[in-house]
Order: C-alpha cells, then structure tokens, then sequence
C-alpha cells in the first residue's frame, strides 16, 4: 500500500480508475492543486480506522476532562491527598448509589 499524489483535474478524469485503485489495491491518493496538497482519498477500511482513532482520543479527553474538574472540586472542598484512592472512593459512592436506585 502505497501513497500516490493526483492532480485534482487528472483524479476527475480518470475517477474511476482512481476509486479503483483505493478500493482494490489498498492505495491513498492525496489530491493534489498546484502541487499542494488539497484533500485524500483512502479505502473504507482506513476511513473507519481514522473514525475509530478519533472516536478513542475524544473519549480520553473527556475522560482527562473529567478528572480535572473532579480534581479541581475536591481542592475547593479542603480534600488533601492521593488523588487516586479518593477519585477511587467517589466512584465506588457512586456505583453504590446507583444500584440502591435500581
């Protein structure tokens, strides 16, 4: 698998054989105008492992999100200490609380 550059008004022309080449063959064309790079064409199977990537790191930064703002309200509460055992401590209170509201 190999990466290919295309003018844009050469890919239209032959677009055909340009999906072709990214379906079967496994190839990402980067769309070239001017000879700067404008866009990418890449497989299915690579688009939804960009999506699966991207879709992974938004998740950890909401979870990093979250730590912080829990981190910043126990600094307002006074709590002083392992961050850990007490983040730790927070969500067993809360799967506890969770499972008497069932």
């Amino acid at each position: 698998m190999t990466t290919m550059k295309i003018n844009i008004r050469k890919a239209r022309e032959n677009f055909s054989e340009v999906v072709n080449m990214v379906a079967l063959k496994g190839e990402k064309i980067i769309l070239t105008s001017r000879d700067k790079p404008k866009a990418a064409i890449v497989s299915l199977k690579d688009a939804e492992t960009l999506e699966d990537k991207s879709l992974k790191q938004a998740k950890r930064l909401l979870q990093l999100e979250r730590i912080k703002k829990l981190r910043q309200k126990l600094l307002q509460q006074g709590v002083k200490g392992d961050s850990l055992s007490i983040l730790r401590k927070i969500r067993e209170e809360n799967v506890a609380q969770r499972s008497h509201c069932r």
